[in-house]
């Protein structure tokens, strides 16, 4: 590990300090109604989200804070209320504070009429951290990575002033947002910068996983093995984010052998639905690069689990499982008996 120096100035790239304020979007659809302010060198810059309790004002009821990150069709607010029955569901509404962020496009942006101090991404690159972008129309003087966006999410919750009995941090996602989770727990400083705090990772049905090295599933005559696999016609097989070459700048910036050591220490719980066997889904990678992995989602996410195993020969490592009758379908995954025990231990 690169030390606590690494972790320092990396922290100096998340937007701590933010200011929550509440709107009421004129004839926006399914917009999350929140935005999440932050200044840097003097300009401001803002995301939006949805929340079940005010994240500006001091509350010391709230003992576990989670966040749900939304799929492809950047659908916070769907994500949001699905998330929040599973918390009505379990009766913490109470004690936790829920939270969906919005990683937007620019048409999402056009289309809403948010105002030109929000932050947008293309092709959807906010799912792999990717850091926001600029435009004639929207012109940005920073850019920022999606990924210190939740760090600054957690940041602001960590904060005791606002929230003393925290003690507990959950990051969840579906999909696209599974593809985010499954990325940002090998990357983020924030179990390392608030240690005093239990972090979990919870990765349902995403498209693709990082694997730590070049080795992919492959099977022989005598079973599934993991072995380099012929990548003739793929040479970016193991290109970020399907592997750990040609890393964005936040994944850069941390490096890969503290990534490794981060992923592989960390609390992360895989979720799968047992009907995720579409081959032809049209929001499933199908690059050669990402049937290396596995034919669908669910088969992905059994592949990937017994690969990291290899790293933890003696004993089992983070936790696994498959939802039954579910196929991809982020209402019903999070609100499963198996997503409710892993998220609130019940």
């Amino acid at each position: 590990m690169k030390s606590l120096l690494h972790l320092l100035v990396l922290s100096l790239f998340i937007p701590m300090f933010g200011n929550a304020q509440d709107e009421k979007p004129a004839a926006i659809e399914r917009a999350c109604p929140n935005v999440f302010s932050f200044k840097k060198n003097d300009k401001i810059y803002s995301f939006r989200y949805a929340s079940n309790h005010p994240i500006a004002v001091k509350n010391d009821q709230i003992k576990q804070l989670v966040i749900y990150i939304h799929g492809a069709r950047r659908n916070g607010l769907d994500y949001y209320e699905w998330g929040e029955k599973a918390v009505n569901a379990a009766n913490k509404k109470e004690e936790t504070l829920f939270i969906s962020p919005q990683f937007n496009s620019e048409k999402d942006l056009e289309d809403h009429k948010h105002d030109a101090t929000h932050l947008f991404w293309v092709k959807n690159n906010w799912r792999i951290g990717d850091e926001s972008v600029s435009s004639e129309k929207r012109k940005m003087a920073e850019a920022f990575s999606s990924f210190s966006l939740v760090d600054s999410l957690i940041s602001r919750a960590c904060n005791k002033k606002l929230f003393p009995s925290l003690k507990k941090i959950t990051i969840i996602g579906h999909s696209a947002g599974g593809q985010f989770v499954s990325r940002y727990v090998g990357m983020t400083p924030m179990p390392s910068i608030a240690s005093k705090y239990k972090f979990n990772f919870i990765v349902m049905n995403p498209s693709t996983y990082m694997y730590l090295d070049d080795r992919r599933p492959v099977k022989t005559e005598t079973g599934l093995t993991f072995i380099k696999p012929d990548t003739s016609g793929c040479p970016g097989f193991n290109d970020y984010p399907r592997g750990m070459d040609k890393l964005n700048p936040y994944a850069s910036l941390v490096g890969v052998e503290t990534i490794k050591k981060q992923f592989l220490n960390r609390d992360i719980r895989f979720i799968l639905g047992e009907k995720d066997v579409n081959m032809n889904d049209s929001s499933l990678d199908k690059t050669c690069e990402g049937n290396m992995q596995g034919r669908f989602r669910l088969e992905r996410g059994q592949y990937f689990y017994d690969y990291v195993q290899l790293y933890s020969p003696k004993k089992k490592i983070y936790q696994i499982a498959v939802v039954p009758d579910v196929a991809h379908d982020g209402d019903k995954m999070v609100n499963s008996k198996e997503a409710r025990w892993h998220i609130f231990g019940m």
